[in-house]
């Protein structure tokens, strides 16, 4: 007699094991290795996610930030004081501030001063003087042209070789820029035409001035800048950032071009030996050696976002900033977007900078919420932190240095009194398979420190509900088994969230299949 086949009741089911972390994903489909939401988190510890670290301890609270760098030792703008190494060095003017460094030099932009970080001797770049005295205009020798102008304290205020600007003589031809050859404190010595001894009263006046720029860098031992209402950039004589306007025909010669391109400078930076000048939807590259053989290479590429430039920063030699339509890295040839797994989101302002292989940026988005974003240079990662809003930010001596918009001066790594809040959410788990199916367990194998909290909640089918499963504290490495109530869905999120250092290394989950037949188990 015939018998029918067995058919097997065990139910369908099958295992899925993530040990490798793959950071942030705002995109609609996502990797089940990926996030499409966190807070506080970071990659550092990759293939597993964990808390950030703490932040440093506020080292000062300024009432007006108007500007932080880094020149071997810390230098701020606090309203209308500028300090270094928390000491006051100068009054300035109330506004935002533009540093660079050259040398010893530290030069503070727009008040264009000059301060010697080794003698600490403090002076203006421009310099004026105007007469007071008789003035006399004669030959140094019969037939030179080479002329003498002796007046009471002219030269006090210059140097040799400085580049100026002569204006109220009575004789026309000497109303011109031009470069002192000699220099004492009653005298100057300039090229010109003249035959005959000549005397003034009063009326002249001489300066060595500098342009107003938007933006300024150093870049092979000149300053460089821009100015967007002028549609110009400069570069200052070789060595000496006091001097714009010196124009001899020599290779230390100052610089000046005049650029066609439309829109407003947006940033500028010394990269890989290059000065570039960014605007929204071009970049110009300096290319050669001195002013005889500069040449302007114009790219229409995307460039820096209006209200960006604080976000221009270099991790491992390659070159991150802001533009219109995301973050981009350019490695000398030619930008590309890294911000694909921030999908949806546009920027308008921010700050950033490098720490350890990241690069470190606070982004005001197009709701004009801001957030903290981490770039991993090294793997490629995106993780995201908080609401936190800096001004500026400073690299120096291993530490990458912040201001708040409230003000606070802290290291972006440290050992503040703090404890963190930290989310973690993945995208919505689908396990390969379209049909229904229940999650059946859930296993979590994480570090949580004495102190730290770790919570789990699972969502189905975007229902709006987020359900407990549980609220787990522990010492050391281990695996926690998460059982769960099934329910029947098509996809589900977990959440996890709570307080401290945790660190996930792994989670398994396993996954019953179903039928057609809508309806939960229970």
């Amino acid at each position: 007699m015939g018998r029918l086949p067995y058919v097997g009741a065990a139910p369908r089911e099958g295992t899925r094991q993530t040990e490798d972390f793959l950071g942030l994903n705002l995109g609609t489909v996502i990797s089940d290795r990926e996030f499409s939401d966190m807070h506080n988190m970071s990659t550092e510890k990759y293939p597993a996610v964990s808390t950030r670290r703490k932040r440093g301890k506020v080292l000062k609270r300024l009432g007006k930030p108007n500007g932080i760098f880094y020149k071997d030792g810390l230098i701020y703008a606090d309203g209308t004081q500028l300090f270094y190494r928390d000491k006051k060095i100068a009054d300035v003017s109330d506004s935002e501030k533009t540093f660079v460094g050259m040398g010893a030099y530290l030069l503070v932009w727009p008040d264009k001063l000059i301060y010697n970080t080794s003698t600490g001797v403090l002076e203006r770049m421009e310099a004026s003087w105007s007469q007071t005295a008789q003035a006399t205009f004669e030959q140094l020798q019969d037939g030179s042209t080479l002329i003498r102008v002796s007046c009471t304290g002219i030269g006090k205020n210059f140097r040799q070789y400085d580049g100026v600007t002569m204006a109220g003589c009575s004789r026309k031809q000497f109303n011109k820029t031009f470069v002192i050859q000699e220099i004492g404190a009653d005298y100057i010595v300039m090229t010109g035409d003249l035959t005959e001894r000549v005397t003034q009263a009063a009326g002249l006046t001489l300066k060595r001035t500098v342009p107003d720029m938007d933006f300024v860098c150093e870049n092979e031992n000149r300053v460089w800048g821009c100015s967007s209402k002028n549609h110009e950039i400069y570069a200052s004589k070789l060595g000496d950032p006091c001097n714009w306007n010196v124009f001899e025909g020599i290779s230390t010669d100052s610089y000046a071009a005049t650029i066609g391109s439309d829109g407003n400078f947006t940033g500028c930076v010394s990269y890989l030996g290059y000065v570039m000048f960014f605007k929204e939807d071009a970049v110009h590259k300096i290319y050669g050696s001195k002013p005889a053989n500069y040449q302007v290479m114009t790219s229409g590429i995307n460039g820096v976002a209006a209200g960006c430039e604080k976000t221009v920063a270099v991790v491992n030699e390659t070159l991150y900033y802001v533009a219109r339509n995301g973050v981009y890295a350019f490695n000398g040839a030619q930008p590309e977007v890294i911000s694909q797994k921030l999908e949806g989101l546009s920027f308008s302002a921010g700050a950033a900078g490098v720490y350890q292989n990241r690069y470190y940026a606070s982004l005001k988005d197009q709701t004009g919420a801001w957030t903290v974003y981490v770039y991993d240079a090294l793997r490629g990662l995106w993780s995201k932190e908080d609401e936190l809003q800096l001004y500026g930010c400073a690299y120096g001596a291993g530490e990458l240095y912040c201001v708040d918009a409230a003000g606070d001066l802290f290291t972006v790594a440290g050992d503040r009194d703090e404890t963190i809040e930290w989310m973690l959410e993945t995208g919505d788990l689908t396990e390969d398979a379209m049909e229904f199916k229940h999650l059946r367990r859930l296993l979590l194998y994480f570090r949580i420190e004495p102190g730290a909290e770790l919570n789990v909640e699972v969502m189905y089918d975007n229902d709006g509900v987020w359900h407990p499963e549980g609220v787990y504290r522990a010492e050391h490495y281990r695996t926690r088994t998460v059982n769960l109530v099934p329910r029947r869905c098509v996809h589900y999120r977990i959440r996890l969230y709570g307080i401290g250092d945790v660190t996930l290394m792994g989670m398994s989950r396993r996954i019953g299949y179903g039928t057609e037949i809508r309806g939960n188990y229970r």
